[in-house]
C-alpha cells in the first residue's frame, strides 16, 4: 500500500473511532458529570496504553516524555471541554465546531512548519474541512442555537485537541506510543485529581453518577474507543503530514452524527447526506495527492 493511502487510512479511520467515542463520551456525560466521565474512560485508556507499549518496545527520551506530558495536559483540557459542551447541547453543532477548529489549527502549524502539498493534495484538504462543515447542517441546529457557554466551551476542546496532536507529532518516531501512553497517565491524573477537588466542593452530588451502570459502561465504552483512534493516530504521525492527519482526524463528527442517526434516529439532512460523501472524496484525494 502506497504510504499517502496508508496515512490516509490512519487519519480517516481514527477519525470515525473519535467520533463514536465522542458520542458515548457525551451519552454518559447526560447520565454524570463530564469529569466523571473522563476519569472512568481514562482508566481503561490508560491500561490500553500501557500494554501498547510493553508490545512494542519502543525508545524512551526525554522529548518523548515531555511531549507526551504536554499533549496529555491539552488532551486532558480537550476532552473535558468536549463531553461538556456535548452534554449542552445540540450534539450535531458543536462537535463539527470543535472539528473545525481542530482541523484549521494544526494544518496551519504543519503548514507553517513547511509541508507542502500538490494542486490534488491541496483541494482534498478543503474539500474535507468543507465536508465536515456540512456534518453540522442538522434539522436540530435550524431549531436549537447553542448556547454562548456551549460555544465557549467547544472552542477550549477544539484548542486542547489541536495541542495534543501538534506536541505528538513531534515525538521521534522511534519513542512510538510512549509520548501517547505518558499523555494519557497525565491527563488521568488531572482527571483525578479535578474530581477530587470537585468532591470536596460540591459533596457527594460530584461522584453520584458512579452509581449508575449504564452510564460506567458508557464512559468505559469511550475510553476504549479513544484509546483506538489514539493508537491509529500516532501511528499515522509517525509517517504523515501533520496537516493531512489533522484535516482527516476533524471529520471525527462523521462518527458522532451517524450513530445520532442510529441510536438517537436523528434525521440527517441533504447537507450532512453531501458532508458524508466529501469526507469520502477527501480521504481519497489525500491518499493519492498529499505527497505531491
Amino acid at each position: 500500500m502506497p504510504l499517502a493511502a496508508l496515512v490516509a487510512l490512519l487519519g480517516f479511520g481514527s477519525a470515525v473511532i473519535y467520533g463514536a467515542s465522542d458520542f458515548l463520551g457525551g451519552l454518559s456525560s447526560r447520565r454524570m458529570t463530564s469529569l466523571l466521565a473522563s476519569t472512568i474512560g481514562s482508566i481503561v485508556t490508560i491500561a490500553i496504553g500501557g500494554i501498547s507499549v510493553l508490545v512494542t518496545a519502543p525508545v524512551w527520551s526525554v522529548d518523548a516524555v515531555v511531549l507526551g506530558a504536554i499533549g496529555g495536559v491539552c488532551g486532558a483540557a480537550g476532552t473535558w471541554a468536549l463531553y461538556a459542551c456535548l452534554a449542552l447541547g445540540p450534539m450535531s453543532v458543536l462537535s463539527p465546531t470543535v472539528a473545525a477548529i481542530y482541523a484549521i489549527v494544526p494544518a496551519t502549524v504543519g503548514i507553517l512548519l513547511g509541508e507542502r502539498f500538490g494542486l490534488l493534495g491541496s483541494i482534498a484538504l478543503v474539500v474535507v474541512v468543507a465536508a465536515g462543515i456540512l456534518l453540522a447542517a442538522s434539522r436540530d441546529a435550524e431549531r436549537t442555537r447553542p448556547a454562548p457557554r456551549a460555544l465557549i466551551i467547544a472552542a477550549v476542546a477544539g484548542l486542547g485537541f489541536s495541542g495534543y496532536i501538534v506536541a505528538i507529532d513531534r515525538t521521534p518516531p522511534e519513542s512510538g506510543f510512549i509520548p501517547m501512553f505518558i499523555d494519557l497517565v497525565v491527563g488521568g491524573v488531572i482527571f483525578v485529581a479535578a474530581l477530587a477537588i470537585g468532591r470536596l466542593r460540591s459533596g457527594p452530588a460530584e461522584l453520584a453518577g458512579i452509581r449508575d451502570r449504564r452510564a460506567v459502561l458508557l464512559a468505559l465504552g469511550a475510553g476504549a474507543l479513544l484509546v483506538t483512534g489514539n493508537l491509529l493516530l500516532v501511528a499515522g504521525l509517525h509517517i504523515g503530514d501533520l496537516a493531512v492527519l489533522a484535516v482527516l482526524n476533524s471529520l471525527y463528527p462523521l462518527g458522532t452524527v451517524a450513530l445520532a442517526i442510529i441510536v438517537l434516529r436523528e434525521r440527517p439532512t441533504r447537507l450532512q447526506f453531501t458532508g458524508i460523501g466529501l469526507a469520502i472524496v477527501g480521504a481519497v484525494g489525500l491518499a493519492v495527492g498529499s505527497s505531491g
